[in-house]
C-alpha cells in the first residue's frame, strides 16, 4: 500500500533510511518481514517521531533518559549564571529554566503519560534541581515550600493538566478516530494503563472535587 502510495505521488522511499519496528506487549517473538521494492526492511527496536521516542513495548524509557540528559544540560547553564560574580536573581532563573529546561522535561508528556512512575519521578528530580537553583535553598528545604516560593506546579500536575486538554480537543474534533475511542468503554484487556483511562481518572476527580 505504501508503495503504491509512493508512485502514485512520485515519492520516492530511501530504503536504507526506512526500518520497522514491532510494538507488542507480547513476550513471544515475534516475526514479521516488511519489503519495499524487493528490500528487506531494517528491524529497530524503537522510532523517533516529532521528537517523542516510541521503544518497541512503549515503556518510554529511552525517550525519558534523552529528556532527563538535556534538561540536565540547561542545567548546569542555570548553575554558572547563578554561581557567577554578580550572580543572576530568582526572576531571571525562573525564566531560564521555564523557557529552557521544562519544556524538555514534558514535552509530548500527553504521548508517555503511561510509562512507570519511576521514569516520572526521574524527570520531576531534574525540576527539583532546578528548584533549588532559582531560590537557593539548601538540600534539606522541603521540595513544596521551593515550589510555593518559586511559584512553580509540580510537573505531575502539569502533565495531567496537558492530558485533560489533549483529551478536550479529541473530543471537539468530531472525525478525529481518538473521539470515538473516548467515548467507548475500556475493554480492561491490557494490564497496562492508556492515555483514555488516565483522562478518565483525571477528569472524574476533577468532578468531584
Amino acid at each position: 500500500m505504501v508503495v503504491t502510495w509512493a508512485e502514485q505521488w512520485c515519492v520516492v522511499i530511501n530504503r536504507e533510511k526506512t526500518t520497522r519496528t514491532l510494538f507488542t506487549l507480547s513476550p513471544k517473538t515475534q516475526s514479521v518481514r516488511l519489503i519495499v521494492d524487493d528490500t528487506p526492511l531494517k528491524m529497530e527496536d524503537q522510532q523517533t517521531y516529532l521528537g517523542v521516542t516510541f521503544d518497541k513495548r512503549m515503556t518510554w524509557k529511552q525517550h525519558i533518559t534523552s529528556a532527563e540528559a538535556k534538561a540536565r544540560r540547561k542545567l548546569n547553564i542555570m548553575r554558572k549564571l547563578a554561581g557567577t560574580k554578580w550572580g543572576a536573581n530568582d526572576k531571571i532563573l525562573k525564566s531560564v529554566y521555564q523557557g529552557n529546561v521544562r519544556p524538555h522535561l514534558e514535552y509530548g508528556s500527553s504521548s508517555w503519560m503511561t510509562a512507570a512512575k519511576s521514569h516520572h519521578q526521574t524527570l520531576d528530580k531534574e525540576q527539583n534541581q532546578a528548584l533549588r537553583i532559582i531560590t537557593g535553598a539548601m538540600k534539606s528545604t522541603p521540595i513544596k515550600s521551593m515550589e510555593k516560593i518559586a511559584n512553580i506546579p509540580p510537573l505531575s500536575k502539569r502533565r495531567k493538566c496537558k492530558a485533560m486538554i489533549q483529551a478536550t480537543k479529541y473530543q471537539c474534533l468530531q472525525d478525529h478516530p481518538m473521539n470515538t475511542r473516548l467515548k467507548q468503554l475500556s475493554s480492561g484487556r491490557l494490564k497496562r494503563s492508556s492515555f483514555i483511562l488516565e483522562t478518565r481518572i483525571f477528569q472524574r476527580k476533577h468532578q468531584e472535587v
